[in-house]
């Protein structure tokens, strides 16, 4: 991947309201700062979230952690109970279930926008899949960040093609929590980047061809593909959830 394209997604995913740049930036410091903590581990599933020791983690203060806290228990990273905050715990079931309604609204999604979707946003695709193939043989511990940014904007152009606000705030929950970062983090499976973009070429010459049938079960495929073998089938609620603490840490 190239500095400069590098540099375009970050700013990108990081760019402030207008006229809102100076309360924006905390915020953002705060929910990158503490959703890289959980996704990484350094924050296990069931860890209290005090405001105070993750201001004092992340360098900002009490008000844009509060924040972050908000949009972190919307993407259901954190879990609310009694006031308090705390790691979200998901257990073999959920996940499941996390990747079923995500290939059924998106397989939808692709369907339509394989009738709307416009060659500006084609080409964007194409150029996604070329910067993901920058990576494919990348063995560094970053790569499965670098790729998920790319992973994200390629499944969020497909989304917005459809047209539709309504389908937009349908698939949004589901597409909060990724689906990458869930398997590598969550289920101690890791993430095929070679496998995932030849299935995002299939997408693409789906879309091309402007065949619904062919993107959406393509994209229901590519999905499904990803979802993780519950390895911890027949362990106790107790016994999972000490081995997602393990697996965290590794």
């Amino acid at each position: 991947m190239t500095e400069a394209w590098q540099d375009d997604l970050d700013m990108g995913s990081s760019a402030a309201e207008p006229g809102d740049a100076d309360h924006q930036r905390p915020v953002e410091k705060a929910y990158q700062g503490i959703r890289q903590a959980i996704l990484r581990g350094e924050l296990k599933p069931g860890d209290h979230l005090p405001e105070e020791m993750l201001a004092a983690m992340t360098g900002t203060s009490r008000t844009p952690v509060r924040e972050a806290l908000r949009r972190l228990a919307t993407e259901g990273l954190a879990t609310v109970s009694n006031r308090h905050r705390f790691v979200t715990h998901f257990s073999p079931e959920e996940v499941s279930i996390i990747f079923d309604i995500r290939a059924q609204h998106e397989a939808y999604a692709a369907s339509i926008a394989a009738q709307k979707i416009t060659p500006a946003e084609l080409e964007r695709l194409k150029h996604l899949i070329d910067a993901m193939a920058e990576i494919e043989t990348d063995t560094s511990s970053a790569v499965v960040e670098r790729f998920l940014t790319l992973n994200t904007e390629f499944h969020t152009v497909i989304v917005d093609a459809t047209r539709s606000a309504q389908l937009k705030r349908l698939t949004a929950p589901a597409a909060a929590l990724p689906l990458i970062l869930v398997k590598q983090f969550v289920m101690e499976q890791r993430v095929d980047v070679v496998r995932s973009n030849r299935q995002h070429r299939d997408i693409l010459e789906a879309l091309n061809a402007r065949n619904s049938e062919w993107a959406a079960a393509a994209m229901s495929g590519h999905i499904l593909s990803t979802k993780p073998t519950l390895r911890n089938a027949g362990l106790t609620e107790a016994d999972y959830i000490k081995s997602q603490s393990k697996a965290a840490v590794r």
